[in-house]
């Protein structure tokens, strides 16, 4: 139980590192204002969705603890598949626990 305390541990903290440095990037500066209507094919590439990596930390984030949880459960599962199988084994022989 310790150690998937301190894998979770880890995890958030790599999580934690890479979204502070995404968030930490120099900002850009912002382009003149203009006047009236540009059509959106007309708008420079730089102008693109600026939390795109924070949304892929987010998922990758949210996929890294779903996949220890499922770890967490197949392990303490098969704990318990090990004790029914040592309870029908005594039982089997006519012996108490």
């Amino acid at each position: 139980m310790n150690t998937l305390k301190r894998w979770c541990a880890v995890v958030l903290l790599v999580v934690s590192w890479g979204t502070m440095a995404v968030a930490q990037q120099p900002q850009q500066q912002e382009p003149k204002r203009q006047e009236g209507f540009l059509p959106v094919d007309q708008l420079p590439p730089t102008e693109s969705m600026p939390a795109a990596p924070l949304l892929i930390t987010a998922y990758a984030f949210v996929m890294i603890v779903l996949f220890v949880y499922v770890l967490s459960v197949a392990r303490r599962l098969s704990v318990v598949q090990q004790e029914l199988n040592r309870l029908d084994a005594s039982i089997r022989q006519g012996g108490r626990t």
